[in-house]
C-alpha cells in the first residue's frame, strides 16, 4: 500500500519516490505527498519530474494513483521528484477544518441532520444535509457566529491515527472530535472567517 506522507506531515510539499506502476496517464508510487480524493476532499494537483499531475485518486485496492495531464514518459522503477500545488492544498486544508467546525455547531443548534453529500476544494465546501423542515435563518446566523467565535480562539488542531483501526484517523480541535483522514492546518488562526451560504431544496 502506498505510504501516505501527507499524514506524517501535511505541510510537506516535495518528496522523492519510486514508480511502482504506470497505466496510461495513471501513475502509482511507493510513497506520496499527494492527497487522493476521499472524504469529500478534492485530490491534490502538482507535478512529478516536471510533468503535470491534474488529480489524485484511490484505486479499488486503496492504493493511490496520480492522474497525469498527458501520456507520461515515466515507467516502473523510475525515480521521481514530486511537488504538490501548495497554494491550492493549503486553501483546501483550511476549508476542510472550517467545515468540521461548521458541522459541529450546525448539529448543536439544529440537531443531528443527515449528511447526504460533501465536496470541498480550494474555493469552498459544498455539503448537503436533509432536514424535515426549512432551516431557520436566525438560527443559521447563530451557527455562523458560533463558528467564527470558535475560530477566533486560535485553537490548536490535531490529527492522529486510531489506536485499533488501521488507516482510521481523528481530527480534534477544542472539544470537537471527528473521524477524518484529510489534511488540516495546525491552528484555527489560519482559517480566518467562515461564511455560510444556504441553498434550500424542497421535495
Amino acid at each position: 500500500m502506498t505510504k501516505r506522507i501527507y499524514w506524517e506531515n501535511p505541510y510537506q510539499t516535495a518528496f522523492s519516490a519510486k514508480v511502482e506502476k504506470v497505466e496510461g496517464k495513471n501513475v502509482w508510487l511507493d510513497q506520496t505527498c499527494f492527497y487522493p480524493e476521499s472524504g469529500g476532499q478534492a485530490g491534490d494537483t502538482g507535478t512529478m519530474n516536471g510533468q503535470k499531475v491534474i488529480d489524485t485518486k484511490f484505486d479499488q485496492d486503496k492504493n493511490i494513483f496520480h492522474v497525469m495531464e498527458n501520456e507520461t514518459t515515466l515507467k516502473t522503477g523510475d525515480s521521481v521528484e514530486g511537488v504538490i500545488d501548495w497554494e491550492r492544498r493549503y486553501k483546501i486544508m483550511k476549508i476542510h477544518s472550517a467545515s468540521h467546525i461548521m458541522e459541529h455547531f450546525l448539529f448543536k443548534i439544529f440537531g443531528q441532520l443527515k449528511l447526504t453529500g460533501s465536496h470541498l476544494n480550494e474555493k469552498h465546501d459544498s455539503s448537503t444535509y436533509e432536514s424535515a423542515e426549512r432551516l431557520d435563518q436566525e438560527k443559521l446566523s447563530m451557527v455562523e457566529k458560533e463558528v467564527n467565535d470558535f475560530i477566533s480562539q486560535n485553537l490548536p488542531i490535531e490529527t492522529y491515527p486510531d489506536e485499533k483501526k488501521p488507516n482510521y484517523r481523528w481530527w480534534k480541535c477544542g472539544d470537537i472530535l471527528i473521524p477524518c483522514g484529510g489534511t488540516h492546518p495546525r491552528n484555527t488562526s489560519f482559517i480566518y472567517i467562515c461564511i455560510i451560504v444556504i441553498n434550500t431544496y424542497i421535495h
